[in-house]
Formats: structure tokens, sequence, C-alpha cells
């Protein structure tokens, strides 16, 4: 049995809510880098166990339940389709800039949207499509979430949105990078 005091070393018991409060610290840090950014990958660190094996490495985000730590990704598609992270690592999260569209005629609602703006889905002749960015993430056998900001002119107010098929595909490949491939499995 393991002593209560001590972090553990498993990433276990993290919720929704932590999932989320993570995800919108780095929508916040990828925000004030400003537009036109590569995407951007996280590993989500049990911040208890940051405090115990790292202390350095932590910032502002010590009160926080998950720290989020920016990983190198040259290549996103590549990053997603070989990337297996260590036990400590409790979850992923990706940061994208989107363009989103409104739904189309006859689907169910949920808007539409694109990673490339050169894509023709992702443009309408009206012009209501709009820059977003999407962050989603997921935990180690658990939870997913997506959340969205549209882009923002200074003084607007800033909404984060989600919504429970907002980057189903982003967060399935991300899924995915905690189960490793294993054919005798």
């Amino acid at each position: 049995m393991s002593d209560p005091k001590t972090p553990p070393s498993t990433p276990r018991g993290f919720s929704t809510d932590d999932l989320g409060s993570a995800l919108s610290e780095i929508l916040d840090h990828v925000d004030a880098a400003g537009w036109g950014q590569e995407p951007s990958v996280f590993a989500l660190a049990p911040t208890a166990v940051l405090a115990q094996q790292a202390p350095d490495v932590l910032g502002d985000g010590a009160d926080s339940v998950l720290t989020p730590i920016e990983q190198e990704c040259p290549d996103l598609d590549a990053f997603l389709a070989s990337a297996v992270w260590p036990e400590a690592v409790a979850g992923a999260a990706v940061a994208i800039e989107i363009v989103v569209a409104p739904p189309a005629p006859g689907d169910d609602g949920t808007p539409r949207y694109v990673v490339d703006g050169t894509n023709p889905a992702a443009g309408d002749s009206d012009g209501a499509s709009e820059q977003a960015r999407l962050v989603a993430g997921v935990l180690r056998g658990g939870p997913d979430l997506a959340i969205m900001r549209l882009r923002h002119q200074p003084g607007e107010e800033i909404e984060t949105l989600t919504h429970p098929q907002l980057g189903t595909e982003l967060r399935a490949a991300l899924a995915g990078t905690f189960t490793p491939d294993d054919p005798g499995a």
C-alpha cells in the first residue's frame, strides 16, 4: 500500500474539471503568443509529481492539479502516430488554429471546422467563417475534452466554448498515444 502523503507516481483519479482547467491554461498560453502559430503539443503532468521530482519546472501553475509541459512537435501527424508517453504523464493536449464555418443546411447544428483555411469546406460565400483556436486533451484511460475560442478583438469579451462533437478525431488520436501498439495484446 502506498503512503497517502506521497504523490502518486502514476496519474490516476483526475477529473474532467482538472482536464478543462489544464486546457484553459494552454489556451491562454497560446493566445498570448498571437495568431499564425503551428500546432502545439503538451504533456499533462501531475503537479504533485512535478513538485516532488522537478520543483524548478513549476512556475505560476503550482496551484493547478495538472501542469502542461510543451513538447517538441515539428509534425503533428507524425507525432500522433508515434508518440508514447511515460507512465508519469497523466494526459496530453494539442492546440491548433482552425476555421469555423456555420452548420450546413440539413446538418445537426454542430459547427464545421477545418485546420487548413485553404480547404474549400472551410469558407463560405457570405464570410460567416471565423478563425478560432481549438485545444483538445485526454487523460490516460479517462475523460477527454475539447475547448474552442473564436478569434476576438481587443476589448471584446473572451468566450470559451465546448461541444461533445468538438475535436473528436483529434481526441481519439491523442488517446491512441496512451495505447502503444502491441501486436501481442
